[in-house]
């Protein structure tokens, strides 16, 4: 009678186990998932703050730099 009983709940014990396991294996799943799609928007956030557009419109707009052009003067003899 004991051993029977010792058996069902080794039984309930190891479901519980692989029940709790599937649930955890199934939140870490999710968790990746999430995890990637942060990665993803931190990487285009990166991209945006640092492209060569938005580096010359902060220095020409808040340093007021100018741009470089090569000016010739001719002078005209008289």
């Amino acid at each position: 009678m004991k051993f029977s009983i010792r058996v069902y709940c080794l039984f309930f014990l190891l479901f519980i186990f692989l029940a709790q396991e599937f649930e955890n294996r199934a939140y870490l799943k999710l968790s990746q998932n999430k995890f990637k799609q942060i990665s993803v928007q931190l990487q285009t956030e990166h991209y945006h703050l640092n492209s060569p557009a938005k580096v010359e419109r902060h220095a020409k707009e808040i340093l007021k730099m100018e741009e470089v052009i090569n000016i010739k003067i001719i002078h005209y003899e008289k």
